[in-house]
């Protein structure tokens, strides 16, 4: 026995591959199925096979999907669906993997995925019924009609929208939780009940990166949930109320107001770990903070009565006063392209361009409470009043849709 066992021949030889379909450089976009057809042998006995997609470094972007096989050889096939809408266009490979069971091999075939165009799919917005439970409205992606979205019985201060996961966000200003819905079928997938009764003010606002759901509680707390409702951060702000927020990939800026003052001021915090990184001090009180570039941002608010922008470098904590804005108070802002910025003002509406440094009005005499950049037609959507409009980036009222009550917030949902 032990001559046998010496003398038995080890298995070296991995099995052979031959992957017949797709044909190499095909070309798929995305959410195409992708039907993987080849054939595996080996000289001994086939155990596995598998099939998925990679990027160009070997890093899966689908599933795996597990193909019978057995004895020898054998015709493997299965289809894969390309449904991660955030793929960028790019070349790829789909992966064949078999086992004998005791050797392993791969064989790929390159393709290539285009990446889904990004284009406006729908506009929502809160109003302000009077009866004090607010309507979310759906207006189209032409921006010719509008329907009821949901009814979500409370008042709300502020909708979101993560095109990334077809979800809409929502807060009220006394209402006692944050809720989720779907946008493909208008359910409501979590919420949470952060108050037992309505009291005093209980938002102030909501912020959207990623897949976290920013909130500042009235009660002195800020708040994360990913994109499932998990609570992801809760901190309590001592001494001073959470205001305006703004978040990227490297921080999370938090406005505060100390409790019984005036006083402003602009905390960071790291936004992997949320450690509290370091303060600022503000002249003023914030509305919108706008991502400028690199880890720069615009601050706009009033100091009292009177607008004001704000240079705000985060890594280094400093900020200066680029140039001065006109008399009154700014009302909202958004980055539209390039250094390009909306003002929604109480004189008007102004485009004010970082460099070079040049404001100019582009619709005196509108009043506008809330204002939206649309990237996919380059467009702004405000709201005056009653009355959301379509402007084009030098001010031109392009459309108008006629609400019955006052809009108080609006999200774009895009396609990612």
């Amino acid at each position: 026995m032990m001559v046998f066992a010496s003398c038995a021949k080890k298995d070296e030889t991995p099995p052979v591959i031959i992957i017949s379909n797709p044909g190499e450089n095909a070309v798929f976009d995305i959410y195409d199925t992708v039907h993987v057809q080849f054939s595996v042998s080996d000289e001994t006995e086939l155990v596995s096979a598998s099939i998925k997609i990679v990027n160009t470094d070997f890093i899966p972007v689908t599933a795996s999907i597990s193909v019978t096989v057995s004895g020898n050889q054998q015709s493997g096939s299965g289809s894969i669906v390309i449904d991660d809408k955030q793929l960028p266009s790019a070349d790829y490979f789909v992966l064949v993997s078999a086992s004998d069971g005791t050797n392993d091999q791969l064989e790929y075939v390159a393709i290539r995925i285009n990446e889904i165009p990004k284009a406006r799919r729908a506009i929502y917005f809160a109003d302000a019924n009077g009866s004090g439970m607010s309507n979310i409205m759906l207006v189209d992606s032409l921006f010719q009609a509008m329907q009821l979205f949901v009814f979500p019985g409370q008042d709300v201060l502020k909708v979101t929208v993560n095109s990334d996961r077809d979800q809409l966000s929502l807060i009220g200003h006394f209402s006692t939780g944050i809720k989720t819905y779907s946008l493909q079928n208008h359910s409501l997938l979590w919420q949470d009940e952060t108050f037992s009764l309505a009291q005093t003010p209980r938002y102030n606002d909501l912020f959207i990166y990623g897949n976290s759901v920013y909130t500042s509680l009235y009660d002195r707390e800020l708040r994360a949930y990913n994109s499932s409702g998990s609570l992801t951060m809760n901190l309590n702000m001592a001494d001073h109320r959470p205001q305006t927020i703004y978040a990227d990939a490297n921080y999370v800026l938090v406005e505060k107001q100390l409790i019984g003052t005036e006083n402003h001021v602009l905390d960071a915090y790291h936004a992997a770990t949320r450690a509290y990184l370091w303060r600022l001090e503000l002249p003023m009180d914030l509305v919108s903070i706008c991502r400028l570039q690199s880890d720069q941002v615009l601050l706009f608010g009033n100091d009292g009565g009177q607008a004001k922008v704000l240079q705000y470098d985060i890594g280094d904590n400093g900020y200066w006063e680029p140039r001065q804005l006109p008399a009154g108070k700014v009302l909202a802002a958004a980055k539209m392209d390039g250094l390009t910025f909306a003002i929604a003002h109480g004189s008007g509406l102004y485009a004010y361009t970082y460099s070079p440094n040049y404001l100019n009005q582009i619709l005196p005499g509108s009043v506008f409470q809330t204002v939206v950049f649309d990237e996919d037609n380059g467009v702004l959507i405000a709201a005056e009043g009653n009355m959301l409009k379509q402007l084009s980036a030098s001010g031109q009222v392009l459309n108008t849709l006629a609400h019955s009550d006052s809009i108080l917030s609006v999200a774009i949902h895009y396609t990612k």
